[in-house]
């Protein structure tokens, strides 16, 4: 089973997955100001590779985002081409990281 849990401080954050007991992958967030932060790195071990954590765990910076009112920006390529494919993401994430 997939657990996913949040560390949250004034300057960064991450999102970081268990499977079955195990560390399995990591989301790491940087924040630009009070109401946007930048995903800066995904990753996911390989050997949990393919069962859709790395997703997972952009998912649940998109449920933060939307819970709390915050913006999105992803300099992380992985997190940046997941969240550019989909479409209900208007005014939380902008593809300008800038």
């Amino acid at each position: 089973m997939l657990e996913i849990t949040q560390n949250n401080n004034e300057n960064f954050g991450e999102f970081t997955a268990t499977f079955e007991n195990q560390a399995a992958g990591i989301l790491k967030y940087q924040w630009k100001n009070h109401t946007t932060f930048n995903i800066i790195h995904t990753e996911v071990d390989q050997k949990f590779g393919g069962k859709g954590i790395g997703k997972q765990l952009v998912k649940a910076a998109v449920e933060y985002a939307r819970k709390n009112d915050k913006k999105i920006i992803a300099s992380c390529s992985y997190a940046h081409a997941v969240l550019e494919k989909d479409g209900s993401l208007s005014g939380i994430f902008s593809s300008n990281n800038n």
